[in-house]
């Protein structure tokens, strides 16, 4: 039986009740008190009725649990909103004003998410828009103002300043809106946007007449955190760090601010600060980047871990894991390296995603010109701490253990030894070490860290940041107290030095400024009678080459030539490890000078003495022994898989004109170029790799012998169509472009972008 007017108005009251913005409960009981009232609407008949339960039901729709992410919400919240601008349209004087502002603000909060915070492909906002300004008549100056304003939002968002300049001419002709916006909050919006634009004075212009008070603001709204940035880049010091002083630390930021404390924090000098204010704002970095605003936030910060890592300030911090789950395996033994690269990453990688809903490249640069800022001010004075600094601030116990003795964590570290899986003792150590500073108990967290590094040493999978800063929070309290750690835990630390040094330099992890404080660390500390100082230079040696620095990196090998010879740097693979260096260096002689003990050892037809006699194919062939060289490729090219040998062959087909040969190396090691964009996968061999395959792809187009081919499947994929050498070539050309940099701003050199300019020798 159909309900009346009045249980179903009665209803709607009751539901109304669930809103969690009056102090209910929301979620799916909200959701679905307010889907069972509309068919009773609908039945009644009644149109004022029917449109505010399908506009209630649309309102509730925003607390729906997201099972499939945001779909979940837009798929149902956006026809029942189109049907509600529908019936107004068709029957205007039959619903209430207030019902129908209302609408109208639920559509613009939909407008405002598809532009910044679940971002919609441009043209699809642009047609909402349209469809929305068809149904708007020009009555309503206030709600075509507001679809002009969005217009200008996306256009903002695809960086097209003059389309931006256009609108924002025609808003500013058209006075203050009476409804859809606070003054406020437009002031502040806009100065966001001019900024990341480009344009601070309109940043400040905005912001002028909130400034002189002539603009009402709601209570308890603070507004000083939007000023920071555009004074800063306007020069007026004192005034950016009045703002910034009276607000970085208060409660309930927003992104934007947090973003503008960040930079300024960054720019200025100011790490320690920066570092407060971050751990401040944590709880926004624990969700993926996701949205426009988070990605420019996690820019800020990555920016500033970046300034933190080239001062050498990085060090070994908890964030504390809060969930009661006792087999959560979040990490709690961070770096800000770690944080950085992270954010970094995911930073750029969703600047490219929002881009190609842009049909533009705006996004991505503006966040690789962020993440690359230079200073404003070498060291910017700012007034005493006015709380006490987060980052300095002891952790609390971990919520998953009970361990709290000294006993008891070691007994934990023994247990945690036992564990199977790697991940789960990596896990379980991190939570002993935790709790081991939050009790004070430095014993007993430096044996946690011991045995943590070594963990982490074994596991080739584990993150190389966490592996490095554990082995400097060791270096360093060595350094501090050199009595402190016993032979047995020295043999522990040092065993690591070598591993360690390894992977930072072979992947992208921590900047050349931290390997160098690492290293001035540990050289005083070398034993006497062992290899000590044999690792620290003959890594001081990569370290320059990574740099690119063909004198430094000299230097370092005639000062590792000066300690006593050892057979264990001598072997085969440092023999090819300290060719690569001087290949990366452009210097052909001494990489063949290198490899002639391998040469000279060769007997035909032993494989493990000939088979890396590819490394000396660019060298031959720029050399002129093209005869050598090729014999070498002809012997070897069926069977080469290593990324640098992989890149030495598709290098000499490139230029002997090999395009078979090049084809098939390609398509044997596509396992090579399926790669994620982040740190780990990120190694100078893939470099190179990338960059040949790249040059080989182009010949073959340029002798108009492409053709299309399928990417086989992965463990994580499907297989694809569509593929050819063009495609393929386009793809490691932005995919190196992206490695490529990463290196360069973690080494402060130009050295991987000479490094791949110099496979262009004739």
């Amino acid at each position: 039986m159909p309900l009346g007017r009045d249980e179903i108005r009665a209803r709607l009251e009751a539901a109304n009740a669930l809103d969690p913005l009056d102090g209910g409960p929301g979620g799916e009981v909200y959701v679905e008190a307010m889907r069972d009232i509309v068919p009773h609407a609908e039945a009644l008949g009644d149109p004022a009725l029917i449109f505010r339960a399908r506009l209630s039901f649309a309102w509730a729709l925003r607390y729906k649990p997201l099972t499939k992410g945001s779909s979940d919400f837009f798929g149902e919240a956006v026809p029942v909103l189109r049907r509600c601008l529908l019936m107004w349209h068709e029957q205007p004087h039959r619903i209430p004003e207030d019902d129908v502002r209302a609408m109208w603000n639920q559509l613009f909060l939909i407008v405002d998410a598809y532009v910044w915070l679940y971002p919609a492909p441009a043209p699809r906002i642009h047609r909402l828009l349209d469809e929305l300004e068809k149904h708007c008549p020009p009555t309503r100056r206030s709600t075509r103002y507001a679809i002009d304003h969005y217009r200008m939002c996306v256009e903002a968002r695809r960086g097209d300043l003059d389309a931006v300049e256009r609108l924002w001419g025609r808003l500013r002709a058209q006075g203050e809106p009476e409804d859809h916006f606070h003054s406020d909050g437009m002031a502040t919006k806009g100065a966001t946007m001019w900024q990341r634009l480009g344009r601070n004075d309109r940043a400040v212009e905005a912001l002028a007449p909130l400034v002189a008070g002539q603009i009402p603001t709601g209570e308890r709204q603070e507004h000083a955190d939007d000023l920071v940035m555009p004074y800063l880049r306007a020069g007026r010091l004192e005034e950016a760090v009045a703002a910034h002083q009276r607000t970085y630390a208060r409660p309930g930021m927003k992104l934007e601010d947090v973003a503008g404390h960040l930079e300024f924090c960054a720019r200025t000098g100011n790490e320690e600060r920066g570092l407060d204010v971050l751990r401040r704002n944590l709880h926004y970095f624990e969700q993926d980047v996701a949205s426009v605003e988070l990605m420019w936030t996690a820019t800020a910060a990555a920016l500033l871990c970046h300034r933190v890592m080239q001062k050498d300030l990085d060090t070994e911090w908890i964030w504390p894991c809060d969930c009661d789950d006792p087999e959560c395996d979040a990490d709690v033994v961070w770096s800000y390296a770690d944080l950085g690269s992270l954010l970094r990453w995911q930073a750029v990688n969703f600047s490219h995603r929002v881009d190609e809903l842009n049909g533009t490249s705006f996004q991505s640069e503006k966040i690789t010109e962020l993440l690359h800022a230079e200073p404003i001010a070498l060291d910017l004075p700012l007034p005493p701490d006015t709380a006490e600094p987060r980052h300095r601030a002891a952790p609390p116990p971990a919520t998953h253990l009970a361990s709290a003795t000294a006993d008891d964590l070691r007994d934990g570290l023994c247990a945690a030894r036992t564990l199977e899986r790697p991940k789960a003792k990596s896990i379980r150590m991190q939570l002993l070490l935790q709790n081991a500073i939050a009790q004070e108990q430095p014993e007993t967290a430096l044996e946690i860290r011991l045995a943590l590094l070594e963990e982490l040493g074994s596991w080739e999978r584990a993150r190389r940041y966490r592996l490095f800063t554990t082995l400097v929070e060791i270096a360093r309290l060595h350094d501090a107290r050199p009595s402190l750690l016993g032979a047995d835990r020295l043999d522990r630390m040092w065993a690591a030095v070598p591993v360690t040094l390894d992977r930072v330099l072979t992947h992208p992890t921590v900047h050349a400024a931290q390997i160098r404080g690492l290293l001035r660390t540990l050289e005083p500390h070398c034993r006497p009678g062992t290899e000590d100082a044999h690792h620290l230079r003959w890594f001081r040696v990569e370290l320059e080459v990574r740099r690119g620095d063909v004198d430094a990196a000299r230097a370092a090998w005639a000062a590792f030539g000066d300690l006593p010879p050892t057979q264990a740097f001598t072997t085969r693979p440092n023999i090819l490890r300290r060719t690569r260096w001087w290949l990366d260096l452009g210097r052909d002689d001494e990489a063949v000078e290198s490899m002639a003990p391998l040469l000279e050892a060769a007997r035909p037809g032993d494989v493990l003495s000939e088979d890396r006699k590819d490394y000396l194919l660019l060298p031959y062939l720029r050399a002129g022994r093209l005869d050598e060289a090729r014999e070498i490729h002809e012997r070897t090219y069926r069977t080469v898989q290593g990324a640098p040998e992989v890149a030495a062959h598709l290098e000499f087909c490139a230029r002997a004109g090999e395009p078979d040969h090049g084809r098939e190396i390609v398509q044997r090691n596509l396992d090579l170029f399926h790669s994620s964009r982040d740190d780990h996968e990120c190694s100078i061999d893939r470099v190179r790799a990338y960059a040949a395959a790249m040059r080989m792809s182009e010949r073959i187009v340029a002798d108009g012998l492409d053709e299309t081919w399928t990417w086989p499947a992965d463990e994580c994929c499907p297989p694809e169509d569509g593929w050819s050498y063009a495609r393929f070539a386009a793809s490691c050309r932005f995919e190196n472009e992206l490695f490529i940099t990463r290196w360069d701003e973690l080494m402060g050199t130009t050295a991987t972008r000479t490094l791949v300019a110099g496979f262009d020798h004739p």
